[in-house]
């Protein structure tokens, strides 16, 4: 056994050498004495074999149990482009070959589906270009996980489809479906009508609403992310991810096969037929059975591979104890060593000490004694038994007073403890209502289409609970006014607000006007026009996302716009000066008529045919302007034949016939017949379905099919037949202060109401 001590102590000394050359020589020399010692067949079982900081390679040994395998698949492909090379779909299937970026970034598979092609080629090249965009973006980043590269490639796929769609002006429709296989788990997105699925044990699943959830087929849910691939600038699609298993067969296929061969034939062809077998036979029943649209379809199968190597773990290595460990060993033992010795110590110090303790013992003895003392106590009167009997009662009922204030004190300091804590609890409840009654809100608001009934009803849960919260003593005003804010927005967002002018803030960061309240609303193809006297400004509201803009703002050039009104792209403002501004494009100008001072006041006004029309109501008079170009108006002219009662009416439309709203609700028509200057009431009676309505606005243009009336105090806006005939109601929002001016696009099926300084937007259904 000497030599193998020898050899090993030289080998520990080799560690510390700076070569790898000597290193290896002193094992060399260890593993020659330990096989003359111990045997050759001995040696192969140590753990010393390793050579850890040799640079040689580690012994490991093999792991069998099952459980420590790790799982390995191939895949068999077949697609329908192999059948049908000519076809304007793309079919990408990409399996990288080195191990590392397989290990990582898996197998990419792509389809993207053709739904409309109208004479050339554009449309495949720009399918075959987003697919290699796809791709390349997905291997781009290494170092980013499968769902987030999943989703920035599809988002730039579909922002590239979006730019070349934007002048094929719907010639060209794209779809796609992609799917990632990684080591064992898959993942799916897909944007328009093409489909994923996943054959297992012979069934077909859909991907579900969360990862690792599988939909069958049959009770689906899911829905698209957005029409088509380019149909939406920015997405963000949904991806699946699911375990895969051996014997799982993954379908890529385009939206109008599915949609004419159906699921079932794309099963029962992945779970009969290999996979190229299974490409071709879908292929031939597609054209059999006269499927229009695109016909592509790709068949991953997942088999386990018998070729994957077990995993292996090293053999457990030799440790050296730290340096610190064995110097704090060598201190411990030296304590040790001298602690067996203190008996001697504390015996010595003992001896050294006795003279200073006995000198110090007498020197307090004296000081004690000249120390004045007590004069003896006079002997006492004997007490009698109730001089003992009341001494008690007193002692008695001052340490029951004494008890009854503390457990006064003590009870007074628990209520308000628990008053406190019950306090608190009340306002972390109310809070924690809030919160989830928001949360609910938001999602339903979230919803595709979404549900505002819903969301309507969990809002004012958190309006109630948000009022008891903000009353409460334990309220946190910063937390409190969050939840406000998140309230008004969601508020916002569910009524439907399309901007509030009171917040609409400047370069500074301020509002510009805090006090708006806008009266007047007109719209045409470069957006809303609101007049807001409060504001001082006329406003233009347009864009997606909404974007505000001022036209005319009170100051030198003009004062406060009250009044708004449109001819084409041509915009007119009246101020509270009674001013006329004409606004087109970039240029203002002023039109205010020579002979203005005829109008007493201005209710309201039109522009049609380039003629001005101002509604006089305090003379009962509707003065007429003519003009050629809209610049230049004439002399005012009396249009009505017959006055209307000083004071009564309050709106006014112009489209080939007047019409006119009093105060009373009263809805009057004038035409100008052809032998005529002025203009004659004619025959008109409102045929209501429900309730007579008591309209205040009026909204009649020639290119509209209908007139629509406002109701102020119902909250209604009425959309009628010019002969009178009721056709619908329409409710805005009742949580907002009374509208106090509409407008109706019958282009976007909008209704545009102004509540406060808030612009709220309705659908017009039909």
């Amino acid at each position: 056994m000497r030599p193998l001590s020898a050899a090993l102590a030289r080998a520990f000394r080799a560690l510390r050498l700076d070569t790898d050359v000597a290193r290896a020589d002193a094992v060399r020399a260890w593993h020659g004495a330990a096989s003359r010692v111990i045997g050759p067949d001995a040696i192969r079982t140590t753990a010393l074999d390793r050579e850890d900081s040799l640079g040689a390679r580690r012994p490991f040994r093999s792991v069998d149990s099952p459980g420590m395998r790790q799982a390995s698949f191939v895949t068999k492909l077949g697609s329908t482009a192999d059948v049908r090379p000519g076809a304007p779909d793309v079919i990408l299937a990409s399996e990288p070959t080195l191990g590392a970026t397989l290990r990582t970034k898996g197998r990419f598979y792509f389809l993207c589906e053709v739904a409309r092609q109208h004479g050339t080629n554009a449309a495949a090249d720009l399918a075959r270009e987003v697919a290699d965009l796809a791709r390349q973006e997905y291997y781009y980043d290494l170092s980013a996980g499968i769902e987030v590269s999943l989703r920035k490639a599809l988002r730039q796929a579909n922002r590239r489809a979006a730019q070349r769609l934007r002048d094929q002006r719907g010639r060209i429709a794209l779809h796609c479906a992609c799917a990632v296989v990684v080591n064992n788990e898959l993942y799916a997105a897909r944007i328009g009508t093409a489909q994923v699925f996943l054959v297992r044990r012979a069934r077909l699943f859909l991907p579900g609403e969360e990862p690792g959830e599988l939909a069958d087929f049959v009770h689906r849910t899911t829905t698209r992310e957005a029409a088509s691939l380019g149909g939406v600038a920015d997405v963000l699609p949904d991806v699946w991810r699911q375990s895969v298993e051996p014997g799982d067969t993954l379908i890529l296929a385009a939206g109008a096969l599915v949609e004419g061969l159906g699921a079932e034939a794309l099963k029962n062809a992945a779970v009969t037929l290999h996979p190229r077998a299974a490409a071709e036979h879908v292929h031939n029943r597609a054209v059999a059975d006269g499927v229009t649209g695109s016909v592509a379809a790709l068949f991953i199968e997942i088999s386990a591979s018998t070729s994957a190597a077990a995993r292996v773990t090293a053999e457990p290595e030799v440790t050296v104890e730290p340096t610190e460990v064995v110097i704090a060993d060598t201190i411990r033992s030296r304590v040790d060593a001298m602690w067996r010795h203190r008996p001697h110590i504390a015996e010595a110090i003992t001896h050294a000490a006795a003279p200073a303790t006995k000198a110090v013992g007498k020197t307090v003895a004296v000081g004690f004694e000249l120390m004045p003392r007590r004069a003896p106590a006079l002997p006492r009167r004997p007490d009698s038994a109730r001089d003992r009997s009341r001494r008690q009662r007193r002692a008695a009922s001052f340490l029951a007073v004494g008890l009854l204030l503390v457990a006064g004190v003590i009870g007074g300091l628990a209520y308000r403890d628990y008053a406190a804590n019950r306090v608190a609890g009340d306002y972390q409840l109310a809070i924690l209502n809030v919160e989830s009654a928001l949360s609910a809100a938001q999602r339903f608001a979230d919803r595709k289409p979404p549900d505002n009934v819903s969301a309507r009803q969990k809002l004012d849960e958190a309006n109630v609970a948000l009022e008891q919260a903000s009353r409460s003593p334990a309220a946190d005003p910063a937390k409190v006014a969050a939840l406000h804010a998140q309230y008004a927005a969601l508020d916002d967002r569910v009524t439907g607000v399309v901007v509030d002018l009171a917040h609409v803030t400047g370069p500074d960061g301020k509002p510009i006007a805090s006090a708006s309240k806008p009266t007047a609303i007109i719209g045409n193809v470069n957006g809303l026009y609101v007049a807001d006297p409060a504001g001082g400004r006329l406003w233009r509201v347009f864009g997606d996302p909404t974007q505000v803009g001022t036209v005319l703002a009170k100051g030198d050039q003009s004062g406060s716009s009250r009044l708004v009104a449109a001819q084409g792209e041509v915009l007119y403002s009246i101020d509270d000066t009674k001013r006329i501004f004409r606004a087109q494009g970039d240029k203002v100008e002023e039109v205010t008529p020579d002979d203005a001072e005829k109008w007493k006041t201005v209710d309201a006004f039109q522009v049609f045919l380039s003629n001005l029309y101002v509604l006089d109501a305090t003379s009962g008079q509707v003065w007429k302007h003519e003009s050629r170009d809209g610049v230049n108006f004439g002399i005012a002219q009396s249009y009505l034949t017959d006055l209307l009662p000083a004071g009564t009416a309050r709106s006014l439309a112009i489209d080939a016939d007047i019409w006119l709203v009093t105060t009373s609700g009263e809805i009057l028509r004038y035409r100008r017949l052809t032998t005529s200057f002025t203009a004659t009431r004619v025959d008109f009676q409102a045929k209501w379905t429900g309730a007579a309505a008591k309209p205040v606005a009026i909204q009649a243009i020639d290119s509209q099919r209908n007139i629509y009336l406002l109701d102020s105090a119902a909250r209604l806006v009425i959309q009628m037949t010019r002969d009178g005939n009721e056709i619908a109601r329409f409710a805005v929002p009742a949580n907002l202060p009374e509208p106090t001016g509409f407008y109706v696009s019958e282009g976007s099926r909008t209704i545009y109401t102004l509540h406060g300084s808030k612009i709220v937007a309705t659908e017009l259904k039909t």
